[in-house]
C-alpha cells in the first residue's frame, strides 16, 4: 500500500433515496470493500431507490421502494421466450433480495452479503418489454444485528397497473469478516 496516496474511498451516505449513479458506485465498491455489494449491470435489478426509511411499512420497522426501468432491448427478452418475451420471474425475486440486502447494509452491518431464504413466493403476472417501469418494495419484519446480521422482510414487485409477484418473507444476511 502506498502511504502517500492511500486509495480513495467515499463514506457511504445514509440517505432517503439513491439514484442510478449512487447504486453503480455502491456496486463498484466505491464506498469500501466492506460494504456488502450489489451486483453489477446487467444483473443489477435496481435503477434507483425512491424511498428508504426506518419507520415505515406494515410493522413500522422500515421499508424501501425502488424502481427498475424495463427496456425492450433488455438481454433476457431475446431468450425468454421466443414469440412471448418475458422477464424471468426470478429476476423480480432477485430485485427484492437486492433491495432487502441494500437496506440491511443501510442500517449499518458490514461484511459479505448473501441471500439466506425466501418463503411464500407467488407469481401473479408477467413483465413484458412494454412494462416500462416496475416498482420493487420491501417491508421490514425484523433486523437482527450480530456477527451474521439479518433482515427479514416481505416483498413485492408491481408495474403501473398490477401486482407482478409477492414474497411472504425474504431473508438476507451480512456476515462480518474476521479481522486480519
Amino acid at each position: 500500500m502506498n502511504i502517500r496516496n492511500p486509495p480513495t474511498v467515499r463514506l457511504f451516505p445514509k440517505q432517503a433515496a439513491y439514484n442510478a449513479f449512487d447504486l453503480l458506485a455502491y456496486a463498484n465498491l466505491e464506498f469500501g470493500d466492506d460494504v456488502p455489494p450489489l451486483p453489477l449491470p446487467p444483473m443489477l435489478m435496481l435503477h434507483r431507490i425512491i424511498d428508504i426509511n426506518e419507520v415505515g411499512g406494515k410493522d413500522g420497522k422500515g421499508c424501501a421502494v425502488a424502481e427498475y426501468d424495463v427496456r425492450p432491448d433488455d438481454f433476457y427478452f431475446k431468450y425468454h421466450f421466443k414469440n412471448n418475451p418475458l422477464m424471468p420471474g426470478v429476476y423480480g425475486l432477485d430485485s427484492v433480495l437486492q433491495l432487502a440486502g441494500f437496506m440491511l447494509a443501510w442500517t449499518g452491518p458490514r461484511g459479505d452479503g448473501m441471500a439466506v431464504g425466501v418463503d411464500g413466493v407467488k407469481f401473479r403476472n408477467k413483465i413484458t418489454p412494454d412494462s416500462a417501469t416496475i416498482r420493487i418494495g420491501v417491508e421490514v419484519k425484523q433486523i437482527r444485528p450480530g456477527k451474521t446480521s439479518i433482515i427479514r422482510a416481505s416483498g413485492w414487485v408491481r408495474d403501473s397497473t398490477k401486482l407482478i409477484s409477492e414474497m411472504d418473507e425474504v431473508v438476507v444476511g451480512v456476515v462480518a469478516r474476521k479481522a486480519a
